[in-house]
């Protein structure tokens, strides 16, 4: 209970590792040659590229003696570790016994809640078989053969060809040219809608709870692929899309936001209501996402970068629709109705989706509201009741 309080994101007392610190010299020892080499001087050739690969480029030494002198010191310098029994742990003995045990015991999985950040332990065979009851849903998912991901690849490369315009070369080489590695499908255990974990709260009333496998627990689905062959152009097409939310009358962008947004006073009788769309991510249809991006991008084209065309951006996003496949359990799967909650233009997509409905919504209102065989208003709430 003491090691799982801290949470999943302490870190522990890592142990020795001289090949992590002669990695990070030679980094260091490259930045103080970028310095010498470039100074504070701006590059001279204008770049409008908004995304590129990290560059590999080292200044040759014989610039600077004394630079070279200390270079060569700092990297023939031994890395002698402190031995491990006089590197002071961060956990005590008995904590560091008990995460050895749950890191070595293959019969659990322990995951943070989908919201509270409480822990969650479960048996793994249970939540296997809860996660392979989401993914049977054919709306939403379909198995495969292979993870496709080399066609994903040929589809973005014949993207970039079409429009030879809307990319830059750094561009390209950013969106191709990196490690491609399988999306992994996880579970949120959503402990803040179950009934049976609300009623074992109540009953045992205590630091943790303990319940056998409850029937009615859901998850929220995350596909992990910080290097599928979509995740690049995902963010690429993000950072062109972004500007665009500002434009959606309920768009709150962080906390702050939000306190900006409430009026000075609010009357006694007010009353606060909130709306939450069931899995919104999952069940956005592909169509009606696509519409709703063009409906924004039509209406305030002048926000955006000319030389991306409308179409180079619809198509790129339909590319990351169409091709989020992943992994679990020894299967590869694709996801067919909505997008993925782990790609990074999915907030700024679903954020443009709810701002196109609610822009259709209120022109409905406006058009009810407006009739000469509009009843009277207090008649219309008791109506709603």
């Amino acid at each position: 209970m003491k090691v799982l309080n801290k949470g999943l994101k302490y870190t522990p007392t890592p142990p020795a590792d001289t090949d992590t610190l002669s990695v990070d010299i030679k980094e260091f020892c490259r930045k103080l040659r970028l310095k010498n080499h470039f100074g504070d001087k701006e590059s001279k050739t204008a770049d409008e590229s908004i995304v590129r690969n990290k560059s590999t480029f080292t200044p040759e030494k014989g610039k600077n003696k004394d630079l070279d002198l200390y270079i060569n010191h700092l990297s023939n310098f031994p890395l002698i570790p402190k031995p491990q029994d006089k590197v002071k742990n961060n956990l005590p003995f008995k904590q560091q016994q008990a995460l050895y045990r749950l890191q070595k015991d293959e019969s659990i999985i322990i995951k943070e809640a989908d919201k509270g950040g409480a822990l969650v332990i479960m048996d793994r065979i249970y939540y296997r078989d809860k996660i392979q009851e989401q993914l049977n849903d054919k709306q939403y998912y379909r198995e495969l053969n292979d993870n496709m991901e080399k066609k994903t690849k040929r589809n973005i490369n014949k993207l970039i060809s079409k429009f030879p315009h809307c990319t830059t070369e750094k561009e390209v080489d950013y969106l191709t040219k990196f490690e491609v590695k399988t999306s992994n499908f996880y579970g949120l255990p959503k402990i803040h809608k179950s009934k049976e974990v609300e009623t074992a709260v109540q009953q045992q009333n205590c630091a943790y709870i303990e319940i056998n496998s409850p029937k009615d627990l859901k998850f929220r689905p995350i596909v992990a692929g910080p290097q599928c062959p979509t995740h690049r152009l995902s963010h690429f097409i993000d950072l062109i899309l972004k500007p665009l939310c500002q434009y959606v009358p309920s768009f709150i962008r962080d906390n702050f936001d939000f306190l900006n947004h409430l009026p000075a006073e609010v009357k006694e009788d007010a009353i606060l209501v909130s709306f939450d769309v069931t899995s919104l991510y999952t069940n956005i249809p592909h169509k009606l996402g696509l519409d709703a991006v063009k409906f924004w991008l039509e209406s305030y084209r002048h926000i955006i970068d000319q030389r991306f065309s409308n179409n180079f951006l619809l198509e790129g996003l339909k590319i990351i629709l169409d091709n989020n496949t992943f992994f679990f359990d020894g299967k590869y799967y694709l996801q067919i109705s909505g997008t993925a909650m782990g790609t990074k233009v999915a907030p700024t997509y679903a954020t443009l989706v709810m701002g196109f409905l609610e822009d259709k919504m209120y022109q409905q209102v406006e058009i009810f509201f407006t009739s000469d065989d509009t009843p009277p208003l207090f008649l219309l709430s008791k109506k709603k009741k």
